[in-house]
């Protein structure tokens, strides 16, 4: 007996199981390829969130730096550059390369603030050196804590005296620079005149006297300058520049940097005891200095051509004949900034120039944000993007 159709079933049953092995090499095939794919892509993901985190490390790094760099010296030799009412800077060294394994990130710092402001804005942005497009940002704010009163407003003009002005001899020199307000000189006093100088006979200014009447009428020479009164109150003169800053808290820093032996050309605070007479120059254009006599110098007699920028403060009447101490023997000084005399000044004499700031070439910053005693990071302004 035969039957014909076992063949025929046999070779569909064989052709049917050949499908179905393809179809399952097929669809294994596509599950490998797909396993592999999302392998890979995870692989990619999980590389570009590894160098993602590490441009940002490499911001926040710059931002640290960028903070630190922030000490008196360095933030007082910033160049900013000025477009409008804004300004930006940078440290003047570079942060250094940050390596991870094969790659390298470059953190890029800048400095941004409102002109003159003592508000910074510090921005870091670090880029991977071989491909800039893995980069990140991140910012944070900081305040300068400024020893001036007033910070970036402090604006005291080139002479200011606790007292009155008399006897101006022999045709020193005031420069008002560029002063939007034209004042060349202030009094805690209140002249009946505030706007206009005195001389000895004049009876509505009594305080503010340009010269006296002789012969050569040899007087004070303001270049156009005005005198102003009330500028603050009696006694407070010390309180006028430095605000809450004590007179030991300047000691303390002037003495600090005498024992750690720094340089002239890089102190910033001089305290000086000594009276007599003073011929030392102090300061740059760039690198003001705070230079106090104490009570105990009396009114130094400032002579022998030096120059001095930055802050004098002279915390002794200028005035007291019957000792000497008055501003006779001042001669072939120059001072860039503010002389501040704590009483009465008389017999200020030739060759004696004091200049506002504004007047002094080649400064990078007001002189109230030349002097800080710290950086403060402003909570809640730090912020990647």
């Amino acid at each position: 007996m035969t039957f014909p159709n076992l063949s025929l079933k046999a070779h569909q049953q064989g052709a049917a199981t050949l499908l179905v092995v393809m179809v399952l090499a097929i669809v294994m095939a596509i599950i490998s390829f797909t396993t592999a794919n999302t392998g890979l892509m995870e692989q990619k993901i999980v590389g570009n969130d590894l160098r993602a985190r590490e441009a940002f490390e490499g911001a926040d790094a710059g931002i640290e730096y960028g903070v630190a760099y922030l000490t008196n010296d360095n933030y007082k030799a910033l160049t900013w550059s000025t477009s409008g009412n804004n300004q930006s800077s940078s440290p003047a060294t570079a942060s250094g390369n940050i390596a991870s394994g094969d790659f390298s990130y470059t953190p890029n710092v800048t400095y941004q603030r409102v002109l003159n402001s003592n508000y910074v804005r510090v921005v870091s942005t670090s880029s991977e050196t071989h491909d800039n497009t893995i980069s990140a940002t991140n910012e944070q704010y900081v305040k300068a804590l400024t020893l001036l009163n007033g910070g970036s407003t402090f604006n005291a003009p080139p002479m200011v005296m606790d007292g009155c002005l008399s006897d101006t001899v022999g045709g020193p020199d005031i420069y008002i620079g560029s002063r939007p307000d034209g004042i060349a000189a202030g009094t805690s006093n209140s002249p009946e005149n505030q706007g206009a100088w005195g001389d000895s006979g004049d009876t509505d200014n009594p305080c503010l006297k340009q010269g006296y009447s002789n012969e050569h009428h040899e007087h004070l020479n303001a270049h156009g300058g005005q005198p102003v009164g009330s500028l603050f109150t009696p006694g407070k003169a010390w309180e006028y520049v430095f605000g809450t800053v004590t007179r030991a808290q300047i000691k303390a820093k002037a003495d600090d940097e005498v024992e750690s032996e720094v340089g002239d050309s890089s102190r910033n605070y001089v305290w000086v005891t000594d009276s007599g007479n003073y011929h030392t120059s102090w300061g740059s254009a760039i690198h003001p200095v705070i230079l106090v006599f104490a009570a105990s110098a009396d009114c130094p007699k400032i002579n022998g051509n030096p120059t001095i920028y930055g802050v004098v403060f002279i915390d002794a009447p200028c005035n007291r004949n019957d000792s000497g101490d008055n501003a006779n023997g001042w001669g072939g000084a120059t001072v860039y900034g503010t002389v501040i005399i704590n009483g009465n000044t008389s017999k200020l004499n030739a060759n004696t120039t004091i200049q506002d700031w504004s007047a002094a070439t080649g400064t990078t910053t007001s002189l109230g944000n030349s002097f800080i005693d710290g950086i403060y990071k402003i909570p809640g302004t730090w912020k990647d993007f």
